[in-house]
């Protein structure tokens, strides 16, 4: 009689060869089973084409930097002159308009010194009106009498010439009265006559001519009086110099003075203020920094291996960190002529022989279409530049 545990103990082996035992598919399922993994990997390589795609070709036709930031012209805006700052009126992100107040430095003392020298000025204008109206006075004076010495010259001269025929006729009647006393044709009484007229007449034409001699020398003192004139004229250069000289220092504290008064020369945005109201300042002590803009444009710095696909006229398309979500649009305006490396401030020598290549950058300079945003400067943007013409 056989006995119950092995009764049990063969179904289970029975079973468990049932288990065991190897499944049988019909060709048919395993047809379908392969192309279905052949469907699964045809999906998967179509889409990874798919996604792979924009990649690629945005590598064969585009350029993209993100080593660039927004720049600007920012200027500072320094003191030409020394002093105690009493007013600035603008703080970090105003907008101020051209000829707007940035800062004033004190003006009483330049103020003063400018008083000074306009009060000079005037006191040298004065002297110079006066030497000129005797310079005038003077010419009219010196006109007047040497006119008078001359028509005294002129009529001393007739005198003279008046004297000499009257001398002429003395000395002929006296000729004549000696020859007609040597014939005893008349007397000695008519000769001594004769002689003695002669005589006056000689005294006469002596005086006449002293006259002219004394009209001439009144003539000479006229004209030894118009050095007078350039004594006048030589004064009046040397004031006119010395007012020269004057003008020069009322520019230089006019200069002074309006340096104290520190404007925007455009309109713009202030992106930092140095000093405070009550500090004291020296020539080339900087107030403020403002840039306008309207006036930004974009510097990136380019792989060397990339540079040579990009030329002047590229167009580009911006993304701003500080506005996701938006695409600007751009132009190449200028390209760099060296790398960024050999503009560094501290060289780096190689004295060891030991070299590592490292890919080096160029700048380039973008125009940007800045569609009415305000872009400041230093904002991190990155460029993607079509290169596909």
């Amino acid at each position: 009689m056989v006995r119950m545990d092995e009764i049990k103990t063969g179904a289970a082996i029975s079973e468990d060869a049932s288990v065991y035992e190897p499944v049988r598919h019909s060709p048919a399922r395993r047809s379908r089973t392969r192309w279905a993994r052949l469907a699964v990997i045809s999906a998967v390589i179509a889409v990874a084409v798919w996604l792979a795609t924009p990649w690629v070709i945005a590598r064969l036709t585009t350029v993209h930097i993100n080593d660039a930031r927004i720049a600007a012209r920012v200027v500072t805006i320094s003191s030409e002159t020394a002093g105690r700052v009493t007013a600035i009126p603008v703080m970090v992100g105003d907008v101020v308009n051209k000829d707007d107040l940035i800062a004033a430095i004190d003006r009483e003392s330049s103020q003063t010194q400018l008083d000074a020298v306009l009060s000079k000025l005037a006191a040298t204008d004065a002297q110079l009106s006066e030497l000129q109206a005797r310079k005038v006075l003077l010419d009219k004076q010196l006109s007047a009498r040497r006119d008078a010495a001359q028509a005294g010259i002129a009529a001393a001269e007739a005198n003279h010439e008046a004297s000499l025929a009257v001398l002429t006729n003395a000395r002929t009647r006296h000729q004549r009265a000696i020859k007609l006393a040597q014939q005893n044709i008349t007397s000695q009484q008519t000769l001594d006559e004769a002689r003695a007229a002669l005589d006056t007449a000689s005294q006469q034409e002596r005086a006449a001519f002293a006259a002219i001699e004394n009209a001439r020398a009144s003539l000479a003192i006229v004209e030894a009086d118009a050095e007078q004139l350039n004594v006048l004229e030589s004064q009046i250069a040397s004031l006119l110099a010395e007012r020269s000289g004057t003008e020069a220092d009322r520019s230089l504290k006019e200069i002074d003075l309006a340096h104290r008064t520190i404007s925007a020369r455009f309109d713009g945005i202030v992106d930092a203020t140095f000093v405070d109201v009550g500090e004291y300042v020296a020539s080339g002590t900087r107030i403020a920094m403002y840039h306008a803009p309207d006036d930004v444009w974009i510097d990136a710095n380019v792989k060397e291996t990339e540079f040579g696909r990009i030329h002047l006229g590229s167009r580009a398309s911006i993304t701003v960190d500080a506005f996701p979500g938006r695409t600007f649009d751009g132009e190449v305006i200028g390209m760099g002529g060296a790398a960024t490396s050999q503009l560094a401030l501290l060289p780096s020598p190689n004295p060891s022989g030991n070299f590592t290549k490292v890919t080096q950058r160029l700048p380039i300079r973008v125009e940007i279409d800045t569609d009415g945003t305000m872009l400041r400067p230093g904002m991190m943007v990155e460029v993607y530049v079509d290169v596909t013409d």
